[in-house]
């Protein structure tokens, strides 16, 4: 059963979704959508967005997959616009792997056991991410959302110790030989 379960995952992950069905899934409201659709296919219409239940039993709410490819993990309870800050969020970690520095500074460093090196990448990524989410989110709208609730949305930003241990412990696990390969084991 648990291969079976797999599959439909994997199948989950080769089919994404468009912005316009993402937004219906999350319950983005009627009234935000266009602006929402139309800022998306002018900045990230190269990202593919997969949105599916994380069989993780860790609190993994989004991943980057690639250059272009996200997914969104949909048994996470969160309002809807966090889910498309999310998004965002992890859509800016495509832009950082495809720049070609994310896996030296943030698995790389994990895997050479150099805490200092990734904590140094981690809250630089992370605050990039944080920095590129809130700012699309303002230009799709969500002015207010982001003055009320951006503190709390970079949170994450200090939790590189977390995650480091997250990381080391899920490598040696999952015996992952990159940084994708390692995410599509956490969520698969």
């Amino acid at each position: 059963m648990k291969v079976l379960t797999k599959y439909k995952l994997f199948e989950n992950l080769n089919s994404p979704i468009g912005i316009e069905e993402y937004l219906e899934k999350i319950g983005i409201l009627a009234s935000k959508k266009p602006q929402i659709i139309k800022w998306w296919n002018d900045n990230r219409s190269n990202i593919k967005i997969h949105y599916f239940a994380f069989s993780s039993p860790a609190p993994i709410a989004g991943v980057f997959l690639s250059e272009d490819d996200i997914a969104v993990n949909s048994k996470i309870q969160m309002p809807p616009h966090i889910k498309l800050f999310l998004s965002l969020h992890e859509s800016r970690h495509c832009d950082h792997y495809a720049g070609g520095d994310f896996m030296s500074g943030y698995y790389d460093t994990v895997v050479a056991g150099n805490k200092p090196a990734f904590l140094e990448a981690y809250v630089k990524f992370e605050k990039d991410a944080n920095d590129f989410a809130i700012n699309s989110m303002i230009e799709c709208g969500f002015s207010e959302e982001m003055s009320r609730e951006s503190q709390m949305l970079r949170r994450n930003e200090s939790a590189g110790e977390m995650v480091y241990k997250m990381m080391t412990d899920d490598i040696k696990k999952f015996r992952s030989s990159n940084f994708i390969d390692l995410l599509k084991k956490q969520i698969l």
